[in-house]
């Protein structure tokens, strides 16, 4: 047995009951909801028209909140119910990156990860979820999604899901429903609304003839600590490799690399710093060792900035002097494992970001891994600097990099709409134009990754979800 929802939008008057009777049940708190109702209007004055369409969570065959959830807190049952274990979350917000239909809140009194869930507790006892109750209408329905009867009544009625193509296989269908509805980049982006004024992430272009005239407001989960970890984690890499190349001989005085080693070690430090204290569960932090899930690049990309904190540690203490006659074979493997390690650093944040599948400017930018790692490089070439190694080169690659993204089409439309508004940020082209003089004065590069980390973790949460 696998449940799912109907939908029915030609029975729907929009009234809410729905929502009021989830809010009831649930306890959802002010300003937050489970499933809500999203009212659009077509035509001008005298000829208009409204339609709604009820919006949750679709709890999908493929779930991608499941996948990139750091402690398993998110979880499906086997009767095919995506669940939340509120005693495993740790607030990361990565599941509310992660699915592309706005399902997921953080609750503002828990501090943790919320959902629909079914209303598992009613299902177990028999009983309808809250919001097939009191639906007016029965406009609302539970289905068997294994009885091959309802799958083929699907069919036959042309049910539609919502954003298929991010490949989630949602598990909520809708008869009769507005096509416009269920895109939130259909419809015009003013978001005038009839009841309220909402504030909402970027306006979609739009079709003059739909309009958004009753929605709810929705978060941007990540900000400027996450922008912040970015830069501080190119600097921890890139001091890394300096380190490296210093031992080896890369420009002058052997001491360097203790110095380049100790200061990785530190911008590891403030890396995990931010990162934990982005957490709305902070001291939970420890839930990623204990309680993590494997398939997540949160929980890898913490076993990776481990390994660069064991690492630099070793290279701060360095037994060994700088070879003078032939290559050290143990110097030579410990020095090429350790660049490993320091890319790998740079670079799992695109695995990351990949995993973040509803903000489709970074689950389909397949040119961030290069820029991450360009950046190493470019802020090892900075910090080099300051060693009185003072080529541009890795400067110049990371300009390179940024205009190879800067004019690479995007591959969806929501992906396309985020990247003008990249692109159009002030805070853009001071990055480019710090790119551009760090040529010159290669610590400046810092300063640019500051500005375009910043806008294109901006830039991700602007487009509307739902």
């Amino acid at each position: 047995m696998r449940w799912g929802f109907v939908l029915d939008q030609d029975s729907c008057i929009g009234c809410h009951a729905c929502t009021v009777a989830c809010k009831q049940e649930n306890e959802v708190p002010l300003g937050a909801f489970r499933t809500w109702v999203k009212w659009i209007e077509h035509g001008q004055f005298p000829e208009t028209s409204r339609s709604a369409a009820v919006l949750r969570c679709n709890h999908c065959e493929d779930a991608p909140c499941i996948e990139i959830c750091p402690t398993v807190a998110l979880h499906k049952r086997p009767d095919g119910i995506v669940d939340l274990d509120h005693s495993r979350c740790i607030g990361c917000a990565s599941c509310l990156q992660a699915c592309p239909y706005d399902a997921i809140y953080i609750d503002p009194d828990e501090g943790t990860a919320a959902k629909c869930h079914f209303c598992a507790h009613r299902m177990e006892v028999d009983l309808a979820p809250a919001c097939v109750s009191v639906c007016p209408v029965q406009a609302i329905n539970v289905v068997d999604l294994d009885d091959p009867d309802i799958r083929t009544e699907l069919g036959e009625r042309k049910a539609v899901v919502r954003k298929p193509d991010r490949g989630t296989k949602p598990q909520t269908f809708y008869l009769g429903v507005d096509p416009l509805a269920l895109d939130p980049l259909a419809v015009d982006g003013t978001r005038t609304m009839s009841h309220a004024q909402v504030p909402d992430p970027m306006p979609a272009p739009g079709n003059a003839e739909a309009r958004a005239v009753y929605d709810v407001p929705r978060a941007r989960p990540w900000g400027n600590k996450i922008a912040a970890y970015m830069v501080t984690k190119a600097v921890a890499s890139g001091a890394l490799i300096a380190a490296v190349l210093q031992f080896w001989g890369a420009g002058v005085d052997a001491g360097f690399d203790r110095a380049f080693a100790l200061l990785a070690l530190a911008m590891n430090a403030v890396t995990m710093f931010l990162l934990i204290s982005d957490l709305h569960k902070p001291a939970r932090f420890w839930y990623l060792l204990t309680k993590g899930n494997q398939k997540s690049w949160l929980v890898r990309g913490g076993y990776v900035l481990g390994a660069h904190a064991a690492v630099s540690l070793l290279w701060a203490l360095r037994p060994f002097d700088p070879p003078t006659d032939g290559i050290p074979v143990g110097a030579f493997i410990f020095s090429v494992f350790t660049i490993l390690v320091a890319l790998a650093t740079s670079a799992y944040t695109a695995f990351l970001f990949w995993q973040a599948r509803g903000r489709e400017l970074w689950a389909e930018d397949r040119s961030l891994m290069l820029v991450l790692i360009v950046q190493a490089f470019a802020a090892g070439s900075a910090v080099s600097w300051y060693a009185g190694d003072r080529s541009p080169i890795w400067a110049l690659a990371y300009l390179a990099v940024t205009i190879f993204a800067h004019f690479l089409k995007p591959t969806t439309e929501a992906a396309r709409q985020a990247h003008r508004y990249m692109v159009h940020h002030p805070a853009y082209w001071g990055g480019v134009l710090l790119a551009v003089t760090a040529i010159f004065y290669p610590p400046l590069v810092l300063g640019a990754f500051a500005f375009l980390d910043w806008v294109y973790v901006k830039a991700g949460q602007e487009v509307a979800l739902s």
